[in-house]
């Protein structure tokens, strides 16, 4: 009981505190300003939360020693839950959304086809970056810090995903325009970051009948739906091997959906290529998004990835507060 009312005010502060950010950002006086200070201080944030987890990750002698299983876990539940996802908005786009597969209503297909603009170089040097940063952070726990820094870095996760999260609510805040972008699409639009949740759980669970982790687990270490940087801090307190799971999964399901996307768009359709994207959505894959499809998807993929990310710590403390 007592871990479960921790896990409930732990995800109180999470939506607190990007609430307040949000609020803050949409501001006149933050509307009006620049603030380029915002994402680097979101990055300088972002590099210690994950070094620090690293560092806990490295000084963990299970994690070490089963990191092989780990990789191999990690690869099955990213390939089911991205197929679950995909499944589930191809089923709402055709059947409830009633969209064609370019996305389009059929009072709209006389229009033809969009033309789709050319294709925007992506920049996911931050992806490298980070990687970086939990490698060299495992390196250092395991291999330099004395224990104390391990026990130390508990601390650190815990104040630089407050600070994280506050500043991504405000950067949301600031971006604005979410509303009419909704009311543009039609609130159908939101039944999309529905159907990629529900996909990936599905495809969690099938893949913790097959996996020693389990099935809470499995859904665990896939509520982050891509956001890898966060889901595994959220994990670091329940358990540090899911944790570890739950990071190289969610790096696994962005790397593929920046293979994937093209294909889809071209082969299934222009909604579904938002599903693999997960909470990724809204800002790494979405020029990848709308360079694949045409500029209508847009909305689909920023609304989805906000949705999403504003869902992955509820997502994760409501799974880690299941009673099984």
């Amino acid at each position: 009981m007592s871990a479960t009312m921790g896990t409930l005010m732990n995800l109180a502060i999470y939506v607190a505190l990007v609430a307040v950010g949000v609020l803050l950002g949409s501001r006149p006086f933050c509307q009006k300003r620049e603030l380029p200070w915002l994402g680097k201080f979101q990055f300088l944030a972002l590099m210690l939360l994950i070094a620090a987890l690293g560092v806990k990750l490295g000084a963990n002698e299970e994690v070490v020693t089963s990191l092989g299983s780990i990789g191999l876990s990690a690869l099955f539940l990213t390939v089911m839950a991205m197929a679950g996802s995909l499944l589930c908005v191809l089923l709402v786009r055709k059947y409830l959304l009633k969209l064609d597969r370019w996305g389009r209503h059929h009072e709209d297909r006389e229009e033809g086809e969009e033309k789709r603009g050319p294709a925007q170089k992506v920049d996911h040097s931050s992806t490298f970056f980070i990687v970086g940063a939990v490698v060299l952070g495992m390196a250092a726990g395991r291999f330099l810090l004395p224990p104390q820094a391990s026990e130390a870095c508990g601390t650190i996760i815990d104040f630089g995903l407050y600070l994280l999260l506050f500043l991504v609510g405000v950067d949301m805040g600031k971006q604005g325009g979410v509303w009419d972008s909704i009311r543009q699409a039609g609130f159908g639009v939101l039944l999309i970051p529905v159907a990629v949740v529900a996909g990936t759980f599905a495809g969690a669970v099938l893949a913790g009948l097959f996996l020693p982790m389990g099935i809470k687990d499995s859904m665990a270490a896939s509520a982050g739906l891509g956001w890898y940087s966060l889901a595994p801090t959220l994990l670091e307190k329940y358990s540090l091997s899911v944790s570890a799971v739950s990071f190289l999964s969610n790096v696994m399901r962005e790397i593929f959906s920046i293979l994937l996307v093209p294909v889809i768009a071209r082969r299934i359709g222009y909604v579904e290529a938002v599903a693999p994207c997960g909470a990724t959505a809204m800002d790494t894959l979405l020029p990848m998004v709308v360079s694949s499809t045409s500029e209508r998807i847009t909305v689909y993929s920023f609304v989805s990835g906000v949705v999403l990310s504003l869902a992955v710590p509820v997502l994760v403390s409501a799974v880690v507060a299941l009673p099984l």
